[in-house]
């Protein structure tokens, strides 16, 4: 059983070094650059170093017979049935085709350096004179053998064909190339497929003494990111021209982050190099040619640079039977480099979706582009804080498509995005699922990073109740409600008709959803399985026609159930928690530490509180209800408003002089009733200063004159209570605050009794605030 166990491993993974040569110049062998690669990036300063450390290979090969220069690795897929590679022309392909899942920038930049070495050995070689001597016979014969094995890494002859394409580029991208031996069927534009067809008809028909000349692959001046990926490659093997010129060149001195190879004399005096990569000493003319002749010195520590390159710089290549396991293996071992996403290895599967030469003008396209642009945007610093973009709309994603839970593990959500999508009827079906994530990345991207983006709609009441309820909600990270707002949020924005009843409906989902968490958080004081509150709604049939529910699942997204019926859900739920009556709320709510639960929570509930409210002139230290529209304070820009941003504890959190000590010990001072609202500075200059202090200055905060802020200061300093220069001053710059008028008001001493009935006093007015926001 173990021994059937180690075969069956080893039949799914294998894990080799090869030497440059024998990776890429294998026989029948094809690279192929899968769609979710990214472009060649590579920039000078990583093509110089691969070009410094096979060059301190040289150096050290002439002391150490071991001598290996080892460029890392390379996992791959063995693509037996080619189902990676698209488009195809399938009796053309070659037999073994390796699609690369990690490791094509190295091997590109391996491809142009093999090319690059293959130009300067040649040219050199024929600019030697023709004089028949010893040493030059020798370095020419050397040098046609190592660019004949140079050749056949970045092209495969395949033995017959129709001119040029007979042989075959060692590597290509997918969408943009195609093998075949037929002109007319094959294709080569990507940028490493195309300078490859190019430099091996170069390599072919004008090889002697000319350097190549690379042709562009668009005329002009184009911009568009195909265009500029070309000119980078290009650019790429300039750079890698310039660094083996200057690394031959007896004049130049090499910079610390230049390639330097060991002088010709060093190389012709070295038995253990010479051993290593020809086999046998060099002959003594050569090496009297090398220490006076510059050409053939240069010349064989070019030929001597390639045969290390090709025999002694190693690479490990990671193979798999399958592509999911393959990714597996590629997480297990990248440290450094930046993983493909899942969104990102599931491109694929979008573009079959189209026509493949009609996916840049597709419907798909443009949803794709959409979330694309989101991963570029968030993700563009690091691999981490991309794989993090992704998952803010992928798990949503999950739970609005088909209620799955999706966790952040790569491996599953590669499979989950694979598995829904193939699930889906047709292309029409599959491109309202790529229609679906293209939209809840707007939302994302959009109102919940932005609550101030909401769309407008006539009632601007409703408009700025549901932008404080989206920057709640997006403080506190409630992301579980992203799935079923973004199904209101899409039927908005595709909508031809009745738009504004449509943005109604979003705006009033919003606002249910920030009320909910107020109601239920507040009752709770922790999370209490908020979350499976909205799992289950994800999962309800619907009562409205055609029995809609809130996922997707595979309707078009103008279809939504009545935002009434989402509403009258959460009410359902609060019912069954014995959370839908006021006085029973109340109650519960009341005695909950929010404080310790959630800054956000506790935020909205003293703001739904503060509504339209007054100090209570019959219990002085209370609110109580006043005329609509006297204090405003549930919309986003009171959310934002300095004068409330900190919450502040009347009676300090921890036991303080001048304060009961039977407050700590009823553990009161984290309820409702003993916090308020205040801006950054004046709490920090009255958080541990006793009641009467605190008093005077919630008096001097909350006066609607100068003068009687004035005249309260006075009045302290009259009485000999010292509230001090520092704190002075800040209330007398600071802004009339009224949520702290109430208080300022009590006379009596603060105790557990009265924290206790204001903060049934708050709690009570909060659900009045909030309630009819869910239709309670």
């Amino acid at each position: 059983m173990h021994g059937s166990f180690i075969l069956e491993t080893r039949e799914i993974f294998d894990a080799a070094p090869y030497t440059v040569a024998q990776f890429l110049s294998e026989t029948g062998q094809g690279l192929y650059i899968p769609p979710y690669q990214r472009a060649y990036s590579w920039d000078a300063n990583k093509v110089k170093r691969l070009i410094a450390d096979v060059a301190h290979g040289v150096e050290q090969l002439t002391k150490f017979q071991a001598s290996i220069c080892f460029i890392g690795s390379v996992i791959a897929l063995r693509d037996l049935e080619y189902s990676t590679v698209d488009p195809i022309h399938r009796p053309m392909v070659p037999p073994r085709v390796m699609s690369i899942i990690d490791g094509q920038q190295r091997m590109t930049t391996l491809l142009l350096l093999t090319t690059v070495l293959h130009e300067e050995i040649t040219i050199r070689a024929n600019r030697l004179p023709k004089s028949g001597s010893e040493a030059r016979d020798w370095c020419f014969n050397q040098a046609v053998d190592v660019t004949v094995r140079l050749t056949d890494t970045f092209e495969e002859d395949m033995r017959y064909g129709e001119g040029d394409f007979r042989f075959y580029p060692r590597m290509i991208r997918s969408y943009h190339d195609v093998w075949s031996r037929n002109k007319g069927e094959a294709l080569y534009e990507s940028p490493i497929g195309y300078y490859l067809h190019q430099y091996g008809q170069y390599g072919r028909e004008q090889i002697g003494t000319q350097e190549y000349k690379h042709t562009p692959f668009v005329e002009g001046e184009a911009k568009d990111a195909n265009a500029q990926a070309h000119k980078h490659l290009e650019g790429t093997r300039v750079i890698i021209r310039r660094a083996l010129r200057q690394a031959v060149s007896p004049q130049r001195q090499a910079k610390e982050d230049e390639a330097e190879l060991i002088s010709a004399v060093a190389m012709a005096e070295s038995k253990v190099l010479q051993e290593a990569l020809f086999n046998s000493p060099f002959p003594e003319f050569v090496m009297e040619a090398a220490r006076g002749d510059e050409r053939i010195g240069a010349l064989l520590r070019l030929i001597v640079f390639a045969n290390y390159l090709l025999n002694r710089v190693t690479v490990a290549v990671v193979t798999s039977k399958h592509e999911d396991y393959g990714f597996d293996m590629f997480e297990a071992l990248n440290t450094t480099g930046q993983p493909l996403t899942a969104i990102e290895t599931f491109k694929p599967k979008a573009i079959k979706n189209e026509p493949v030469k009609e996916w840049h003008t597709s419907e798909s396209y443009g949803h794709f582009d959409t979330i694309e642009k989101y991963l570029d945007a968030q993700g563009a610093s690091s691999a981490d804080k991309r794989q993090a973009a992704t998952d803010n709309i992928l798990i949503p994603f999950a739970l609005l498509n088909d209620g799955y839970r999706l966790s952040k593990r790569l491996s599953e959500q590669r499979r989950y995005l694979r598995t829904a999508f193939d699930k889906e009827a047709g292309q029409v079906e599959k491109r309202v699922f790529l229609q679906a994530l293209a939209q809840l990345t707007k939302f994302v991207s959009g109102p919940w990073a932005d609550p101030s983006k909401l769309p407008e709609c006539s009632d601007a009441e409703l408009r700025d109740q549901a932008g404080l309820c989206a920057q709640v909600l997006t403080e506190a990270k409630h992301s579980i409600v992203i799935a079923p707002l973004t199904r209101y949020y899409a039927a908005h924005r595709l909508a031809q008709d009745d738009i504004d009843d449509r943005a109604r409906e979003f705006l009033t989902a919003v606002r249910a959803c920030g009320a909910f968490f107020g109601l239920w958080r507040g009752a709770f004081g922790g999370t209490n399985g908020i979350d499976k509150v909205y799992r289950d709604l994800m999962d309800k049939p619907s009562t409205s026609v055609d029995g809609l529910r809130f996922k997707r699942l595979g309707r078009p997204l103008t279809e939504v159930p009545p935002v009434e019926e989402m509403l009258s859900f959460l009410r359902q739920q609060l019912q069954e928690a014995g959370l839908a009556e006021k006085d029973r709320w109340v109650a519960k709510a009341s005695e909950i530490p929010v404080y310790k639960s959630s800054n956000q929570l506790t935020k909205l509930l003293l703001l739904a509180a503060s509504n339209d409210s007054t100090p209570d002139q019959e219990r002085r230290g209370l609110i109580t209800l006043g005329r609509r529209g006297l204090l405003s304070t549930l919309n986003l820009e009171c959310w934002h408003d300095q004068a409330f941003s900190t919450i502040e504890h009347v009676a300090p959190q921890k036991a303080a002089s001048g304060w009961d000590t039977k407050l700590y010990d009823d553990n009161v001072v984290d309820v409702l009733g003993n916090l308020t609202l205040l801006p950054g500075v004046e709490n920090s200059s009255a958080k541990q200063r006793p009641w009467p202090i605190k008093r005077l200055m919630f008096q001097a905060l909350s006066a609607t004159t100068v003068e009687e802020a004035e005249r309260t200061l006075a009045q302290a300093a009259q009485e000999g209570i010292e509230i001090g220069d520092g704190a002075e001053a800040i209330i007398r710059r600071a802004r009339h605050l009224p949520l702290v008028a109430a208080l300022a008001q009590r006379e009596e001493d603060w105790t557990v009794e009265f924290i206790q009935e204001r903060s049934k006093r708050l709690c009570g007015m909060a659900w009045d605030s909030l309630a009819p926001w869910l239709g309670l």
